[in-house]
């Protein structure tokens, strides 16, 4: 704690904190849902919309979200994000119809929603963005990388509804941090009135659009999927283990590696952090395309980590409204996430899997090679990242 104070980073952490405690219950739902469907009478159809729900929410509440800032203050919005959080969570436990789930993913998406942005409001206002939006990113991954580690064994001893009470009950240390934060400065956030709903999307936006598409919808969706398709002899139980362990790593990887980007990205530039991890998840996705699901997910979860934890940066050095500008980059990771999990959801049953996951890979490729530019600018990226 004293680290964090002669750093400057309390507020950020904190922050992140609450939003890693509160993220406890979604954070499970991922892997759990595809499979177990039908233990809370989910029909098929709609298990990719119903982890898709909060992503559409989030494209309409972003904005509206830094309007509430403006007008509230970051702390307040947060503290009842993290009530509808926590809420949300306790709601998948005794949700009995479909109109309940729904209503509870859209708590949640309201919550997160809220609670990303506040969180990138405190990052944002320190002097060395790039470190701060790490560590921030690092710490909001310690409740989910838990719940995804932690609840598969829950599983094997309590009844599905039981294990959401007790990652409700996990959840509560969110609410110690939220009200530990100071008020937050909102003069990054003034006279965004005038400013449009979104924008159509530079190049880095689309990157961030379809990166969103394939990794944080589809992959995270079928992930349990592909380890069943391209692994014999395996049980639904033992993908789901496998789909929650990767789905962990790649939390532990937000954990364990966003400090480091944001330092490297402080020594070499957020762009070339940005530029050089997202050709490196491409690479990790044709592994998996090439049926080494295990090594190519590594690879993905590994370098999208640290793209995560630097795009903020990298969005908010190039505008004036720095926080406007990553709450309309975020709107467009949502928008992608949700179009990726409903069609995650769609794919779960479907013999298209690999031919959509290929096409979208290529999607991407050609967006890298358009946002870099020219073939030597790559080599450049890669004599400064050595």
């Amino acid at each position: 704690m004293k680290l964090l104070d002669q750093l400057g980073l309390r507020s950020p952490a904190f922050a992140a904190l609450a939003l890693a405690f509160a993220a406890i219950g979604d954070a499970f739902l991922y892997p759990f849902l595809p499979i177990n469907y039908e233990s809370f009478g989910i029909p098929i159809a709609w298990v990719g919309l119903l982890l898709s729900i909060n992503r559409w929410v989030r494209i309409f509440s972003n904005s509206l979200t830094v309007r509430l800032f403006e007008k509230y203050g970051i702390r307040s919005v947060m503290i009842i994000a993290v009530i509808f959080a926590i809420s949300s969570t306790l709601g998948y436990g005794i949700a009995t119809n479909l109109i309940l789930w729904m209503l509870f993913r859209v708590m949640w998406g309201l919550a997160f929603s809220a609670m990303r942005i506040g969180t990138l409001g405190y990052a944002l206002q320190h002097q060395k963005k790039g470190i701060a939006l790490g560590v921030s990113r690092s710490f909001q991954e310690l409740g989910p990388m838990l719940a995804l580690f932690i609840a598969p064994v829950l599983v094997r001893h309590v009844e599905p509804r039981g294990v959401f009470f007790m990652l409700a009950l996990c959840s509560l240390p969110a609410l110690y941090f939220v009200l530990a934060l100071p008020p937050a400065a909102t003069n990054e956030i003034q006279a965004i009135r005038t400013k449009r709903f979104i924008h159509w999307p530079s190049t880095l936006n689309s990157i961030t659009l379809v990166a969103a598409i394939l990794i944080d919808g589809i992959v995270v969706v079928v992930l349990g999927i592909l380890f069943l398709n391209y692994r014999d002899n395996i049980s639904a139980g033992a993908a789901t283990a496998l789909a929650a362990f990767y789905l962990g790593y790649r939390r532990l990887c937000l954990f364990a590696l966003s400090p480091a980007g944001g330092w490297i990205a402080d020594k070499i530039g957020l762009d070339s952090v940005f530029n050089i991890s997202m050709i490196l998840v491409v690479i990790g996705l044709a592994i998996m395309l090439t049926g080494w699901i295990a090594a190519g997910a590594i690879v993905v979860f590994t370098f999208y980590s640290i793209n995560a934890a630097v795009t903020p940066g990298s969005v908010s050095s190039k505008n004036i409204h720095s926080l406007a500008a990553v709450a309309e980059n975020a709107t467009w990771r949502d928008i992608g996430a949700a179009i990726g999990t409903v069609l995650g959801g769609l794919l779960i049953s479907s013999s298209n899997l690999h031919t959509v996951l290929m096409i979208a890979t290529f999607a991407l490729s050609t967006l890298l090679v358009v946002h870099i530019g020219t073939p030597r600018k790559t080599l450049k990226l890669f004599y400064l990242w050595k």
